[in-house]
């Protein structure tokens, strides 16, 4: 959905505001609510809170907005279990013990100073914000990918990691909302019937299931792949490895790398996290692998070029991939969430999913590349298809509009 009104125009009437909350762990936030962002930017006063990833993203992104605030907040790690949360062991966690949680009531109060009550508050997974929606009666229109566990449809433990986990944090985080907007690149399940449940079954029935963002960018690949216009910059097969910058990755990197230089007939473009990317990029030596660094302006280019990627089980990422028709080698970091990503991959052909990156799975993804992306073009059961951002905009256009009214 385009604006209506360019910038100027808009600062004609008076601004909309919008308090954002952004959770800052791995990339896929950021990036999914850049679109949105960007388009209320253009008529509303626009304050960002964050932290991590999407606080650096977003302080250099908008740097010289007038109508668009980025103000940092701290939110701990909540450790998980098999009943929920383990509160005893999320006080021990030594990065929470360097956390100033007075940061976040002073950034309140610079809310506070800039826009007082909200028009509207939006959170992708960051509670401070919500709190804020509290406090002042504010809406609370939650967007994440974590939203439709609510709906009590997916399996009570996998791998060792806890469904039970995901909910006492959205229970914790988000306890009321006026909408619930789950993206999800993969069907879920209706909830069960609220008379037959808990508050967890009151709070499902709320959950909307969307399409997940995909970015202009990618759509245009899609176009561009159709009418068989990206071109490999490579000889043979090209595959995407990209690790997160969320957790440690599952193995030490320079022994992935080292699997990758087992297959010489397949390109690797591998992204790393700064931490990585650098030490690496003249110390792999291996003809067949090129490293870059998270936020290289390369990665669309080598997206468009890809013929499957090799990927810890975000969201976004997986999005994308099946969006585009990539089937995709997953290694799930240690959260239900990726766990459960990766088991959609895999219980569908849609690709495979392992523990590490080793030569072994990856001949064996190479060589079933046809029959997995063959599954992705034929599915009409599991997959989400399309992009959610239009009925977003739409969604939060409405707040703001019976704002105004």
């Amino acid at each position: 959905m385009k604006s209506k009104h360019n910038e100027a125009e808009a600062d004609l009437h008076p601004r909309r505001k919008i308090v954002w909350g952004v959770c800052g762990i791995g990339n896929g936030h950021t990036f999914r609510q850049l679109p949105l962002i960007e388009h209320f930017s253009r008529s509303c006063t626009v304050v960002i809170l964050a932290y991590g990833e999407s606080l650096k993203f977003y302080q250099g992104r908008f740097a010289d907005h007038r109508h668009v605030y980025v103000l940092p907040v701290v939110v701990p790690f909540y450790v998980g279990s098999r009943q929920g949360l383990d509160f005893e062991a999320t006080a021990n966690l030594e990065a929470n013990k360097t956390l100033d949680l007075s940061l976040n009531l002073k950034t309140l109060a610079r809310v506070q100073e800039l826009v007082g009550k909200p028009d509207l508050v939006v959170s992708d997974y960051e509670p401070v914000s919500a709190q804020y929606a509290y406090g002042t009666g504010a809406p609370l229109v939650t967007i994440d990918q974590q939203s439709k566990y609510l709906r009590e449809s997916f399996p009570e433990e996998l791998d060792g990691h806890y469904y039970a986990d995901e909910i006492a944090r959205l229970k914790l985080f988000f306890p009321a909302a006026q909408d619930r907007l789950a993206v999800s690149f993969f069907d879920v399940a209706e909830p069960l019937p609220a008379a037959h449940g808990s508050n967890q079954s009151l709070l499902g029935s709320q959950v909307k299931i969307l399409p997940p963002v995909i970015k202009a960018s990618v759509e245009a690949i899609k176009e561009r792949r159709s009418r068989n216009e990206c071109e490999s910059a490579a000889k043979g097969l090209s595959l995407l490895v990209y690790a997160s910058s969320q957790k440690d990755f599952p193995q030490a990197i320079p022994d992935m790398l080292a699997q990758l230089a087992l297959l010489p007939e397949v390109q690797f473009q591998v992204f790393l996290p700064a931490k990585d990317a650098q030490p690496l990029q003249a110390a792999s030596g291996f003809a067949n692998v090129q490293i870059y660094q998270h936020g290289d302006a390369a990665f669309d280019t080598v997206l468009a070029s890809a013929d499957g990627i090799v990927t810890t089980a975000g969201h976004t990422l997986l999005s994308e991939a099946m969006y585009l028709g990539l089937p995709a080698y997953v290694i799930p970091l240690a959260v239900y969430e990726q766990v459960m990503n990766a088991e959609v991959i895999r219980a569908n052909g849609f690709g495979l999913q392992d523990r590490t990156v080793n030569a072994e799975s990856l001949r064996r993804f190479v060589q079933e590349l046809p029959q997995m992306a063959q599954a992705i073009a034929s599915d009409k059961k599991a997959l989400l298809r399309g992009s959610g951002l239009e009925p977003l905009l739409q969604c939060l256009e409405g707040y703001l509009s019976a704002k105004a009214e």
